[in-house]
């Protein structure tokens, strides 16, 4: 049973950064036609409607947490993160944001094995530096001319790390139904606040890509959330480098961006790691 809890979490996790990638794409193209507030709260609208969908007893159930207060910081953290993710879109590349992101789990294994004492064994580190260098090889170049939009990401990928350990703590209190329903919840009231003020009514098109993206990151939030429930957050961590190999397909399918070899090379790398991974989880 333990095997087969595991096995679904890792399924979920890669579901979620294959969810990522698309809402990233989508949001790129966004925020050059809507204020990243009506992004959000549409978002969010989104949300909160399939988390009320998969609520076994409805929205109310957000009240049963027993855990308020590091219900209300990590959520603090994701509405920071997704602003911060987006804005940084507008400016950067996918490749490039992406890359810096590629630190995250870096950061979100460190962070669990020091706050919530989870084992990490020196393969398991060895997996994580592994793949956070295939990430780079995907980039290829170094970073150059980003200006100080690169630290938006930078910024960005910290609170990914911190929001992801956060969400593995709270597992200890509440339920991933709990957790699904508070997060849009809250970010919906934030996020709408601030929409009001500088809402541009979209049309046919863009209710789509709105909907589209807000369906895209409410799906990809509750396969995280339920895979952080059911596996340790340090043993998932090796598989938020497929967003990048995502992002690179997307990049050719939808752009027309050819792989160079270093892409190909470094996606290579990242899911040698998350096979090991796997591997190691099942034994």
């Amino acid at each position: 049973m333990a095997e087969a809890a595991r096995y679904r979490a890792i399924l979920m996790m890669i579901g979620a950064m294959a969810m990522f990638a698309a809402m990233d794409a989508v949001n790129k193209t966004l925020t050059h036609l809507y204020p990243i507030a009506q992004i959000m709260a549409v978002r969010f609208v989104v949300f909160v409607a399939l988390a009320c969908a998969l609520a076994r007893r409805g929205p109310w159930l957000v009240f049963e947490t027993k855990a308020p207060w590091l219900q209300a910081a990590r959520t603090a953290v994701l509405l920071l993160e997704m602003l911060s993710f987006i804005a940084a879109f507008k400016y950067l590349p996918l490749a490039e944001v992406h890359a810096v992101a590629a630190a995250a789990p870096l950061i979100a294994t460190a962070l669990a094995a020091l706050f919530l004492r989870e084992k990490v064994d020196p393969i398991g580190w060895g997996l994580v530096v592994g793949g956070m260098l295939g990430a780079v090889l995907v980039v290829g170049p170094a970073f150059e001319g980003l200006g100080p939009a690169m630290w938006i990401a930078v910024g960005a990928t910290l609170l990914w790390g911190v929001y992801q350990v956060l969400t593995r703590l709270v597992a200890r209190h509440d339920s991933a139904d709990i957790t699904t329903l508070h997060t849009p919840l809250v970010g919906l009231v934030v996020a709408g606040a601030f929409a009001i003020f500088e809402w541009r009514t979209p049309d046919a098109f863009g209710w789509f890509w709105l909907v589209a993206g807000g369906g895209m990151g409410a799906i990809a939030h509750i396969c995280l959330v339920r895979a952080l429930a059911r596996a340790p957050a340090s043993d998932l961590q090796p598989y938020n480098y497929f967003l990048l190999v995502f992002a690179a397909g997307l990049g050719f399918a939808v752009y027309g961006d050819t792989p160079g070899l270093w892409t190909v090379v470094g996606a290579a790398v990242i899911v040698a790691c998350g096979i090991v991974a796997m591997r190691r989880a099942a034994a």
